[in-house]
């Protein structure tokens, strides 16, 4: 009987040892295999990779009727940024290619491949918003701010 249960042991041991070696194998395999396609990644990785950005700072005003009085400043409320978002448009000026959010400060960044671009801040204020031309280039920012008319008086 004790020569079975250490048999079996033995078996059990055998087992486990050759599944640790295939999952160890199968790691290192898809390892080689992500390391040899770095030279052929995808389009969205490519574009990813070469990515320049259009970033910005989108001021209103005037956010309060009347003259500003001393000491009372006229602050923008956190739902001028968060009612609107950046719309960047391919090159035809109709195509939307991405949409962004401004920050709680204002701000904006947006990652986009190389190329042509035009931007605007949707709804803009008072009138309609200026689709302002962009180049984007890898690696680098190109910004673009805006100022938005709020109507008051």
């Amino acid at each position: 009987m004790n020569n079975q249960k250490i048999l079996i042991s033995i078996v059990v041991l055998v087992i486990l040892a050759g599944l640790m070696l295939w999952a160890y194998e199968t790691q290192n395999n898809n390892q080689a295999l992500n390391n040899s396609n770095l030279g052929t990644e995808s389009t969205e990785s490519s574009i990813r990779l070469a990515a320049g950005y259009v970033a910005g700072h989108i001021t209103f005003g005037p956010n309060c009727p009347g003259p500003e009085k001393e000491g009372e400043p006229c602050v923008t409320p956190p739902s001028a940024y968060w009612e609107r978002e950046v719309v960047v448009y391919d090159s035809d000026k109709v195509s939307v290619n991405v949409k962004g959010k401004i920050d709680a400060e204002g701000n904006y960044k947006i990652a986009l491949g190389p190329g042509n671009y035009f931007v605007q801040i949707v709804p803009a204020g008072i009138k309609a918003g200026e689709k302002v031309p962009v180049t984007i280039k890898s690696f680098e920012t190109s910004t673009v701010d805006f100022n938005i008319d709020t109507g008051m008086r």
